[in-house]
C-alpha cells in the first residue's frame, strides 16, 4: 500500500487530493488508490509492473526512482493470494488497486509419537 500511495502523490499535482478506499468483498479486502494526477497513456500501460521499467523518459527524469514499487507492489500481494489492477488515463490520473484474502490459510502438521 506504501508504494501505491507514494506513486499516488509523486505524480499528482500539488494541492491535487490523492484518495485511498478500503471494502470487503466476499472473502477479500479490496485497497484502492486513486488519484487526479498526471495519469499513463495507453501505450505505455504494458511496462507498468515490469521490474526497473519506467513508463517514458519524462518521469524517469521528474520523478527519480528505481521503476520497481510496482512489480514488488505485484509480487507481494501474489503471495498473499491476491491480484492487481489499475485504471489510467493519460492527464485524468490513475487508480491503482488490489485484493486480498481477509483469512489467513495455515496448515497445520500434526506428529504423532
Amino acid at each position: 500500500m506504501y508504494n501505491l500511495v507514494d506513486n499516488a502523490i509523486k505524480f499528482s499535482y500539488e494541492n491535487s487530493v490523492v484518495k485511498i478506499k478500503a471494502r470487503k468483498k466476499g472473502d477479500l479486502v479490496e485497497i484502492a488508490v486513486k488519484d487526479s494526477g498526471i495519469g499513463i497513456k495507453a501505450e505505455d500501460q504494458h511496462k507498468l509492473f515490469k521490474p526497473f521499467s519506467q513508463v517514458n523518459s519524462f518521469s524517469s527524469k521528474k520523478f527519480q526512482g528505481t521503476g520497481l514499487g510496482l512489480s514488488l507492489v505485484k509480487q507481494i500481494v501474489s503471495l498473499h493470494g491476491g491480484y492487481v489492477w489499475f485504471r489510467s488515463q493519460q492527464g485524468e490520473g490513475s487508480t491503482f488497486a488490489f485484493a486480498i484474502p481477509i483469512a489467513i490459510k495455515v496448515k497445520i502438521l500434526a506428529c504423532c509419537h
